[in-house]
């Protein structure tokens, strides 16, 4: 028997906030945002510029694809102590700190291991704003979740979908280091916007305690008491049913996002469209993502059963691959399909607010599925590149790869339809999993 739910209504407030705060907030998520996934396709049109210098072969580029995945992983599973520790604000402003560094020392790599080293530095800010940014949105806008969510992604796509579109031309003008650093400035703004942000909650932290305790309301800013963010779930995230399915959906999506960053380009390179080209169609892939992805917010937030949503996404997925394998001279067509699909990262990301009812839970459920998500997706680029090497073709990396994990995630779309809160799971009598 499961837990009884409350299913999230988009932008159904229970308390409305003060404004008060809220701007910077707003500013400073875009910001952070912009620079999520910039890390990793600004640098993926580049690596074949990259491996001629460097000399390294489709393992490596594997390796450059996993990467993210590793720093997602491990610092998904560690963010939600590191808030607890030095608040979301700071935890925010360290993640771009990390970021705009990394961007900025690995465009002068002098080789392929201190690349992979100081991209997994820029990463590591990129995982841990990765998880820190929803309990954010749930902190300063409850009564916004959809607007926002909607707003992060726009931000997330927008960060995305430049960068492939301008490297080569730029690392064809400037030289390959330059179109890697440039784009630092970009997280090194969000770290200050951050950093503002979380001294005005220090600042102002002793008034709004005082006068939430004279009206007996809790403060909806994070600038308050420590129990302004809720209690949370009941028992350990980890021996939660329902966050297990999530991480495994998240993780199969999160497989097929990241390999598609990192071997579209070489896969339609090799079908004979040019370098410029190929990472043209990344970005297209991410503008059709981002087109998809503006409605996805408020339709998961509101839908009773998420099935036929996720069910949309995989089936983009499957046609997109099926397309590039079979007739890559129509790419533009097929790499919209995969925008469909890709646009289900929206849609994982908005079901962890809108399976949760309190920040805390929130960021515990952001963590763990983020954490354990990329995890069980690390194989995803590796093996791409790795059975190509193997084999000599493309087939087995479509069928197992892409086919395999699609697969899976279509199971577990199916099961975990009906869209419970953690904290329901969490307290389900019995101390079964939820």
């Amino acid at each position: 028997m499961r837990p009884s739910s409350v299913p999230a209504a988009a932008d159904r407030p229970s308390a409305r906030p003060r404004t008060r705060g809220r701007t910077l907030a707003l500013i400073a998520i875009v910001c952070a945002a912009l620079n999520l996934r910039l890390v990793v396709t600004s640098l993926s049109p580049l690596l074949a510029t990259v491996g001629e210098e460097f000399g390294f072969t489709a393992v490596v580029v594997g390796v450059f694809g996993t990467l993210p995945l590793i720093a997602f992983a491990v610092f998904g599973l560690v963010t939600p102590a590191i808030m607890r520790r030095l608040g979301p604000e700071a935890t925010a402003a360290l993640s771009m700190l990390l970021t705009g560094a990394g961007q900025v020392v690995r465009s002068f790599a002098p080789d392929t291991g201190t690349l992979l080293v100081l991209t997994g530095i820029a990463l590591t800010g990129a995982a841990l704003g990765n998880v820190v940014l929803p309990p954010l949105i749930k902190q300063y806008f409850p009564d916004r979740l959809a607007a926002l969510s909607t707003v992060q992604m726009v931000a997330i796509h927008a960060g995305a979908l430049f960068p492939p579109l301008v490297a080569v031309p730029l690392a064809e003008t400037m030289g390959w280091r330059f179109a890697l650093g440039a784009w630092s400035v970009l997280a090194l703004a969000a770290a200050l916007l951050w950093a503002l942000q979380g001294r005005r909650v220090r600042r102002d932290a002793p008034a709004v305690a005082a006068s939430g305790r004279r009206s007996g309301a809790v403060p909806a800013d994070g600038a308050g008491p420590e129990d302004a963010a809720g209690a949370g779930p009941a028992r350990p995230i980890w021996r939660v049913g329902t966050a297990w399915r999530m991480a495994l959906l998240f993780g199969m999506v999160t497989w097929n996002v990241f390999t598609l960053f990192t071997w579209l380009p070489a896969l339609l390179t090799g079908a004979g469209h040019s370098p410029a080209a190929a990472g043209a169609m990344v970005s297209l892939m991410v503008g059709s993502s981002l087109l998809f992805g503006l409605v996805a917010p408020t339709l998961t937030l509101r839908a009773v059963n998420t099935f036929p949503i996720v069910a949309l996404g995989l089936t983009g997925y499957a046609v997109g691959y099926l397309g590039v394998a079979a007739a890559p001279q129509l790419a533009p067509l097929w790499v919209v399909c995969l925008g469909l699909g890709t646009s289900l990262f929206v849609v994982t990301m908005t079901m962890i607010n809108a399976r949760s009812t309190t920040a805390r839970g929130s960021a515990a459920l952001s963590g763990f599925v983020q954490g354990a998500g990329s995890g069980i997706a690390l194989g995803g680029p590796l093996l791409f590149g790795l059975l190509r090497e193997l084999t000599g073709g493309w087939t087995a990396s479509y069928a197992l790869v892409a086919g395999g994990s699609l697969a899976v995630a279509f199971v577990v779309a199916h099961v975990e339809r009906t869209p419970w809160t953690i904290e329901a799971a969490a307290a389900a009598a019995g101390g079964r999993p939820g």
